[in-house]
Order: structure tokens, then sequence, then C-alpha cells
């Protein structure tokens, strides 16, 4: 459990690093946003490894979520308790990032998604 824990700890302080180092104003324009992210190479550079590990940590999550759902459907009440709370615990993190900046969490969450239900290990 405390593996869960840490990887929705590492999930929301991507997320909100990625927030925080990429900023985007309204009205939105796009030279804007290009100058400032070339005028900033380190904070470009960082925000875009955070953006890296939360895709990569948020899609295990959702992976390892996916594969023990299949088990336990199969598995004790318990069982289905525990993933409930990560599920629970997945949609929070999500939730807190979203009030934060929508639109970052909008790609993070829905590239993650998408990286989680398309790997596979055999």
């Amino acid at each position: 459990m405390f593996k869960r824990i840490s990887l929705l700890l590492i999930i929301y302080i991507c997320g909100y690093l990625l927030i925080e180092w990429v900023p985007i104003d309204h009205p939105f324009v796009l030279s804007d946003f290009l100058i400032s992210l070339v005028l900033n190479p380190l904070k470009f550079i960082a925000a875009t490894l955070a953006f890296f590990f939360g895709i990569v940590c948020s899609g295990k999550f959702i992976r390892e979520l996916r594969d023990r759902t299949g088990i336990g459907w199969v598995r004790h009440f318990r069982w289905m308790v525990k993933l409930f709370t990560e599920y629970i615990g997945l949609i929070i993190v999500f939730i807190l990032l979203f009030q934060i900046g929508w639109e970052h969490t909008l790609v993070l969450f829905s590239l993650s998604l998408l990286y989680g239900m398309i790997s596979v290990e055999l």
C-alpha cells in the first residue's frame, strides 16, 4: 500500500510542477507561449521531465489497476475494497490537479490513460 500512496504522491508532484513551470496565459497566443518556452530553457526541460515522469507513473498506476481489477472480480470482497480506494485516490489526485490548472491536467490525464491502456505486459 505504501508503494501505491507514494506513486500517487509522485503523480501529484509531477502534475503540480508541470502546471507551475509551463504558464498558459489567457487569451492563449501560440507565439507568446513558444517564446516563453524558448527564453526559459531550464524551466522547459524541467517541465518536460516532470511531464514525462507524470505520464509514466500514472500510466503504470492505471495499468496495474486495470490488471488487478480483472483479477479482483474472482477474489474476495476485501480485495475489491482495496482497489476501490486506489481508484478514489487516483480520482482525487486528478481532481486536485484539475482545480489548479485544467489544461495541463487534461493533457496529462488523457496521455497517461492512453499509455496505461496501450501498454501491455505479457
